[in-house]
């Protein structure tokens, strides 16, 4: 059997083409940059002009997701409903506190319409949760109404069904 003298990449350096000094002179401010740095330079100026534009993206898109719809109920003694969205994450927790502030200031009495729930994660439970017990201590009544199985799911997970005032048999109902 012969051996072959090709070692193959065995000892090749893939990086090495990053320590090669740039040979362009168009860059009088760093003529010692390495292409490798001015590659890294170009790639955070788009990456930050990205950001910027996926920023503006997603706050207008997290805008329009997050938007609550509050209702008079007449058949509740004029009580506030509050309906909740399919998804509920960390994201629109900021505009549902908010919103809670605001019903907690001016009614006595409001409803959670929990129905459309299809993902819920833990700080909205937990958002719910200190609602309850501080409308409790307010002498107010927070009402979650038709939770979903999904909602009723995840607040057993998290042993929140209890406070939060689930019931199995109210899910489906709606």
């Amino acid at each position: 059997m012969a051996e072959k003298e090709d070692k193959g990449l065995i000892g090749f350096d893939p990086l090495a083409w990053m320590d090669e000094e740039v040979a362009d002179n168009n860059d009088a401010e760093n003529p010692g940059e390495t292409k490798a740095e001015i590659i890294v330079k170009d790639e955070q100026a788009a990456n930050n002009v990205a950001i910027v534009d996926d920023t503006a993206e997603e706050a207008s898109a997290t805008t329009t997701e997050l938007e609550l719809t509050v209702e008079e109920s007449k058949e509740s003694n004029n009580a506030s409903t509050v309906t909740l969205n399919a998804t509920l994450n960390i994201q629109g927790i900021g505009a549902l506190h908010e919103e809670f502030l605001k019903l907690l200031e001016t009614e006595d009495i409001f409803e959670i319409d929990a129905s459309d729930v299809t993902s819920v994660d833990t700080s909205t439970l937990q958002l719910l949760a200190v609602l309850k017990q501080t409308a409790s201590k307010l002498g107010k009544e927070v009402i979650i109404d038709f939770p979903s199985d999904k909602f009723i799911e995840a607040a057993e997970l998290l042993g929140l069904s209890e406070i939060l005032g689930l019931d199995q048999a109210s899910s489906g109902f709606f």
